[in-house]
């Protein structure tokens, strides 16, 4: 890991967590109003705004200076992506899941259990689609018990997550994010027209499943 950050608010987090989150969290995720902040855009797929503009600007600036890019991670369904460990996010991010994302998984499924709540675990990366590098994603379907993808930005042609069963194309705006649960959401990345997108993917299980 590369300790020489671009953005350092972003690692505050574990020193002021109130005051970092009313810099990145959304402001309606932040009231925990959940139904009037959720919004389901395909059959068991769900929608949120999570994170401010600027967290996602700043991360993906983060990304690219760090440049702890990889094609290799995945031999099935490769993408060019990293852990988010890999520059110093991991902890954060999870902390993140277990204040909002878990609990609204929970909520959307009346999921009850620290198994579904205190001890859910997630595999977490950034991944980024170009038309030069990696256009798309073939249909598959994630190791997890569900999953969450950040869109961390918009502007770019084409692009979206396809769900095939649902007959479902999610183009989510900036800093929200998307829900869906395994297996029953097999789905693929569609093809970046122009730009480049980038998305954080975390694949929920829960607690012992990892």
């Amino acid at each position: 890991m590369n300790n020489d950050y671009l953005h350092p608010e972003l690692y505050t987090w574990d020193i002021d967590w109130e005051r970092w989150c009313k810099k990145f969290i959304h402001p309606q995720t932040l009231s925990k109003d959940w139904n009037a902040i959720v919004e389901e855009r395909g059959a068991d797929i769900y929608t949120w705004p999570m994170f401010t503009k600027d967290f996602c600007e700043m991360i993906i600036e983060e990304a690219e200076h760090q440049a702890t890019w990889t094609v290799d991670r995945h031999a099935n369904y490769p993408t060019t992506d990293f852990l988010l460990q890999e520059i110093g996010l991991r902890e954060m991010y999870m902390k993140v899941l277990h204040q909002f994302g878990f609990k609204i998984a929970a909520w959307v499924w009346g999921l009850s259990g620290k198994q579904w709540n205190e001890d859910m675990d997630a595999e977490l990366f950034m991944a980024k689609y170009t038309p030069e590098a990696q256009g798309h994603l073939d249909s598959h379907i994630d190791n997890s018990n569900y999953s969450i993808t950040l869109s961390l930005n918009d502007d770019f042609k084409g692009g979206g997550t396809y769900y095939h069963r649902q007959k479902t194309l999610v183009k989510a705006p900036t800093g929200h994010q998307c829900l869906f649960p395994m297996p029953t959401h097999k789905h693929s990345g569609r093809w970046i027209d122009e730009g480049l997108r980038y998305i954080i993917v975390a694949f929920c299980v829960k607690g012992g499943s990892i």
